[in-house]
């Protein structure tokens, strides 16, 4: 019994290390993404190129991005632990009655 929750206490630690590391990770991440980003914006108001005539490379470049951003975020929230809490649905229920007549109301 003993035994056990020495085991399950050192999970907890393991488990609240990991944690702590993929946080400095995604920290440290997403520091460089906003440095790449500011200078990128920079480059692109830089550049004398019109709106529509914008190469897709610079879409492509943008979109990369911001997908990393996105993953960056999810792995945040999931490292600490934002997403456990489930919400309950509030909403009414809304019932459909399929086949209803109103001259027959």
């Amino acid at each position: 019994m003993v035994k056990t929750k020495q085991i399950q206490k050192d999970l907890r630690e393991i488990k609240a290390e990991v944690n702590h590391k993929h946080i400095e990770f995604y920290d440290k991440t997403l520091s460089i993404l906003e440095f790449i980003l500011d200078e990128y914006s920079k480059e692109l108001t830089r550049a004398d190129i019109e709106f529509l005539d914008m190469p897709k490379n610079t879409a492509a470049v943008l979109d990369f991005l911001i997908s990393s951003i996105i993953k960056i975020q999810k792995g945040q929230r999931m490292a600490l632990g934002m997403d456990d809490t489930e919400f309950a649905d509030t909403e009414p229920q809304i019932n459909i009655i399929e086949g209803l007549d109103k001259c027959k109301i």
